[in-house]
């Protein structure tokens, strides 16, 4: 009873320190438009596809995976919800995460140039996923506004 005990005290006392690791690395974060591409045009029906590229930086000594759930906006104007799936990003390195979003006639007409990469940003909330002993997985989340977390 004694030795379930003691697991339970050092596999709980493991797990929150390195959340806490991870919750200080995902601070660390920075999330940075890279790119886009227009990946389809139609006349009938007006649409356009576009993938924005966002380069996530990640300084910390951890590596972890992030996902987004939230919105891409172009200035104030909600364009699309967003999911990213879960990305890998290494420790001191980063990682390209790549937005598919289709536009089409109302959104066009609200946004005018859809090319000004620099408008487009996400919301939502970021998180990430370090793996305890590599099985065990440790999750944290933040409020995503592109930049940083």
């Amino acid at each position: 009873m004694i030795a379930l005990a003691v697991v339970i005290v050092v596999a709980g006392g493991s797990y929150l320190y390195v959340q806490g690791q991870l919750s200080d690395a995902v601070d660390s974060v920075t999330i940075e438009y890279s790119g886009l591409e227009v990946t389809g045009f139609s006349i009938l029906p007006f649409e356009v596809n576009l993938t924005l590229t966002y380069e996530v930086r990640n300084p910390s000594g951890m590596d972890f995976t992030v996902s987004v759930d939230g919105s891409l906006l172009f200035g104030e104007t909600l364009v699309s919800p967003v999911q990213v799936s879960p990305q890998q990003v290494g420790a001191q390195g980063s990682s390209l995460v790549e937005v598919d979003v289709s536009l089409t006639g109302s959104i066009l007409q609200t946004i005018g140039d859809y090319e000004d990469g620099d408008r487009y940003r996400l919301e939502g909330t970021l998180t990430a996923t370090h793996r305890l002993v590599g099985l065990v997985p440790v999750t944290v989340s933040r409020p995503l506004s592109e930049g940083a977390p």
